[in-house]
């Protein structure tokens, strides 16, 4: 009896202390995810349903617009888009081209500035040398006719002056003479000066204005074309086309040749992953391990039904391209080592 109370005791003891060994000490946990790949950068050009259009550029790794562009038609203008026939669903390049935008507004307006250039550089050739022998013949003509009429006047003036010392008209009058024969001097002043100016052809206020009013309307015309250049269509990156089932979006552009892996946490379970370990993707023929270095947590916390779901955006190479944007992957993730001890303590 005593033998078999000896082995009873010896297996309790035995037990307890694989219970106590479970209890306290730390095991490692792992935890399998679903994580869905999407591009590194995407491009779409957007039909915004109110005659406008818009283009975006962004940076999915750090959610990000890079570029933004809007057309918005004049009231009554007219916007249209037209894709390039040349381009398909696939792979493009860098540089190709897209398609175009019109605006019937910009097309007025370019040619208007470009009728007004043409106007004012012929108005300013006229004026500096294509009437130059008739204002010359003019400008003499009106020196003359100035030159006569103050011959005239001081003549006046005189008899006016003898008249006044004969107290035959009284000083108001001969004042008003004098005055006359003052306005005729500067009226030959003036023809002098228009001589002058149609001899050496510097009418140099007037050219200025002209010069002055074509700059002005080059300006305008520069930022027009500029405008018109940007409605050209070019693929900012090289990736993949697609032409989504969105009607708003004509067209989206994604790079492929790396990629970003977003993997969904709960909330609870991000202070537990052991970051110093490597995480496993796996997918149809896909298999890689990463390490932390091309992680990060994203900021934003999202809500789903009851619980509280962290982003971790995961950046891996994709030369072989055996991804694809939509793609989903088993994750493996491994979490720090804790006791059952430490577990129940965290869920009191």
């Amino acid at each position: 009896m005593d033998v078999k109370h000896n082995k009873i005791t010896t297996n309790m003891v035995l037990g307890l202390v694989l219970v106590l060994l479970l209890i306290f000490i730390p095991f490692p946990q792992g935890a399998s995810l679903k994580a869905v790949v999407t591009a590194s950068t995407q491009y779409q050009v957007i039909s915004n349903g109110t005659g406008s259009y818009s283009t975006q550029l962004k940076d999915l790794w750090t959610n990000q617009t890079l570029q933004s562009n809007s057309l918005v038609p004049d009231r009554g203008g007219l916007v249209s888009y037209k894709a390039n026939p040349a381009i398909s669903q696939g792979a493009v390049m860098r540089g190709d081209t897209l398609g175009w935008l019109y605006s019937s507004t910009l097309s007025d307006r370019i040619l208007s500035l470009e009728g007004n250039i043409n106007n004012l550089k012929a108005s300013l050739e006229f004026e500096r040398s294509g009437n130059k022998a008739t204002e010359i013949k003019a400008a003499r003509l009106r020196l003359t006719y100035a030159e006569t009429r103050l011959e005239e006047q001081r003549k006046i003036l005189e008899r006016s002056k003898s008249l006044l010392d004969s107290k035959i008209i009284p000083q108001q009058e001969y004042d008003i003479e004098v005055r006359r024969e003052r306005l005729d001097a500067i009226r030959v002043s003036i023809a002098e000066a228009d001589l002058g100016s149609a001899l050496s052809g510097a009418q140099t206020r007037k050219l200025d204005v002209y010069r002055t009013q074509i700059a002005d309307e080059e300006k305008k015309l520069a930022l027009a074309r500029d405008v018109l250049a940007q409605m050209t269509l070019f693929s900012p990156v090289s990736g993949q086309l697609f032409f989504p089932l969105s009607e708003d979006t004509l067209l989206s552009i994604e790079q492929v040749d790396t990629l970003i892996v977003t993997l969904p946490i709960q909330g609870g379970s991000l202070g537990r992953i052991d970051w110093t370990s490597q995480v496993s993707l796996s997918g149809a023929g896909f298999e890689m391990n990463i390490s932390h270095e091309p992680m990060q947590v994203d900021d934003h916390i999202l809500r789903v039904g009851g619980e509280q779901l962290i982003l971790v955006r995961i950046r891996i190479p994709n030369d072989d391209r055996l991804l694809v944007p939509g793609q989903l992957l088993d994750a493996s993730v491994n979490f720090t080592s804790k006791s059952l001890f430490h577990l129940l303590m965290e869920s009191i």
